[in-house]
Formats: C-alpha cells, sequence, structure tokens
C-alpha cells in the first residue's frame, strides 16, 4: 500500500547528479526506500542514478510508456503545479516559497482512498499544522494583531486554499476513474 505522500525539492536542472542529491535529501529525512517508481528519463536511468540505487538495494519500477496516467508521480505533479500556479498567480511569489505549505497541506489531507493523510501513514500520526496550534492556545484574530499572527494566519489561509485544491483534483480524479 502507497502512503501517497508528497514531497519535492526544488532543483536548477533535472540532470542525474541534481535528481539524486534532490533524492538523497529526501531519503536522509523520510529513510532509504526498499522500492521507488520513477519515469525512463535519463536522469533516473543514468549510470550514476542506477548504481545508486544498486548500491542501498533500492528496488526501481518505471511506469508505462504507454499508461502514464497509472504513474502517481506524475498525478501529483499535476496537482503540485496546479496548486502553485493558484497560489503564486494570488501572492505574487515565486513558486518555491509557496513549495512547503502546498507540500503540507498535501501531507495532512485525509485521501479518501486511504482514510488517512499521507502524514499518518509515515508518522503514524498527523503532523500538527499552524491553524492546530493557534487552535490549541485560543487565540483569535481580533485578540492580538501581532505580525506573527497576521503571519500564521496568512500561512492558515494557503494551507487552506492548497487543501481545497487537492481535494477537488483528488475529486475529480476518482469521477474520472469511475467513468
Amino acid at each position: 500500500m502507497s502512503s501517497k505522500y508528497p514531497d519535492a525539492i526544488p532543483v536548477a536542472n533535472i540532470s542525474s547528479v541534481s535528481v539524486t542529491d534532490a533524492l538523497l535529501e529526501i531519503f536522509s529525512r523520510m529513510g532509504f526506500p526498499r522500492e521507488i517508481q520513477s519515469e525512463l528519463g535519463t536522469s533516473f536511468t543514468s549510470f550514476l542514478t542506477t548504481d545508486i540505487f544498486d548500491r542501498f538495494g533500492i528496488k526501481v519500477t518505471h511506469s508505462s510508456l504507454h499508461h502514464p496516467q497509472s504513474n502517481p508521480v506524475d498525478r501529483f505533479h499535476r496537482t503540485i503545479k496546479r496548486i502553485l500556479k493558484v497560489l503564486c498567480l494570488e501572492s505574487g511569489q515565486d513558486w518555491e516559497k509557496n513549495l512547503p505549505p502546498s507540500l503540507l497541506a498535501l501531507q495532512t489531507i485525509t485521501h479518501e482512498s486511504t482514510g488517512f493523510s499521507p502524514a499518518e501513514l509515515v508518522h503514524g500520526k498527523n503532523l500538527l499544522t499552524p491553524e492546530v496550534l493557534l487552535y490549541e492556545h485560543g487565540v483569535k484574530p481580533q485578540e492580538d494583531d501581532s505580525a506573527v499572527t497576521e503571519y500564521a494566519f496568512g500561512l492558515i489561509n494557503r494551507i487552506r486554499r492548497c487543501q481545497e485544491l487537492a481535494i477537488t483534483k483528488m475529486t475529480e480524479i476518482r469521477d474520472k476513474r469511475k467513468v
């Protein structure tokens, strides 16, 4: 069973060195996987990347060229691009600045197919979000107009927006699969 846990790291280019460095950064946070699914791009099939997978005993499965919609990575890319596009249009910021709250939203949203959030399946509990922390401490927007509270509520609104977009996309995909 897949946890559907999304993670992403911005890279300057998709060379095998950049991709390998990004994968090692993710592995340093999450641990090394036993299996990884990738596309057949040259950065994933290069000698460097395949040698690293072999040395660490990571089994590689490739998505079908003739059925790309079966690749959950491609679906994740479509979802994260859609969220980042909306957030960047709304905030005028670079996509790299909007990536962390977008990932947090996707990691903490409950998936209909599993009944759990990806964070719950990976960490055994859901991640604390700014919204939960502020709620637990009883902070209300009218009580405090400090810069920290303003920033926290802005972050909460961005995460909510990401979750709404993700739910819409997941519903569209579910309905498309039903047909």
